[in-house]
């Protein structure tokens, strides 16, 4: 999915609904949010969906294998101290709608290029990844909404993107 995606949390969010937020690029959660992976406690490895790849890249190696080998629920304070969350509110999917509608204004392909070079810069070397991010940006400077955005901050204006 090229689009960036924000999961808002309310309650248990547990094995493959923890999956789903967990592959989400934003998640907002409530103080009610409790968070677990439970593979482990029907048999079952921690290994599932992407756990043990996605897990540890979002909270750190020790943490993600605390959660998995144990099978126990993280809370909301946790989850957000540990960067599981990206914040904490009383009403997350209107503050996740907000935040979706403000990236959904922004520009579409510049988007999908950020999220496409947060995948793949996990296995670059540095020189690698600058290399990657300088085409990246070249490709983005191709698009009529880059052309916007200059002529926009050239006028001190705000720029108004269509996705092209």
């Amino acid at each position: 999915c090229p689009q960036p995606i924000v999961a808002a949390v309310d309650g248990v969010c547990a094995g493959a609904g923890a999956m789903v937020a967990l592959a989400s690029d934003l998640r907002l959660g409530t103080p009610r949010a409790r968070t677990a992976f439970l593979f482990v406690r029907v048999g079952l490895a921690g290994a599932d969906m992407g756990a043990c790849a996605l897990l540890p890249r979002t909270i750190g190696q020790g943490r993600a294998a605390e959660l998995l080998y144990t099978g126990r629920d993280m809370s909301a304070d946790e989850g957000l101290a540990w960067g599981f969350f990206n914040r904490i509110t009383e009403a997350p999917l209107s503050d996740a709608k907000a935040i979706a509608n403000d990236i959904a204004n922004g520009p579409a392909f510049a988007h999908s290029m950020t999220k496409n070079q947060l995948n793949m810069e996990w296995n670059m070397s540095l020189e690698q990844a600058l290399e990657a991010e300088a085409q990246a940006q070249a490709i983005c400077m191709k698009t009529k909404d880059f052309e916007r955005a200059y002529l926009a901050f050239a006028s001190k204006q705000k720029p108004v993107f269509e996705g092209d």
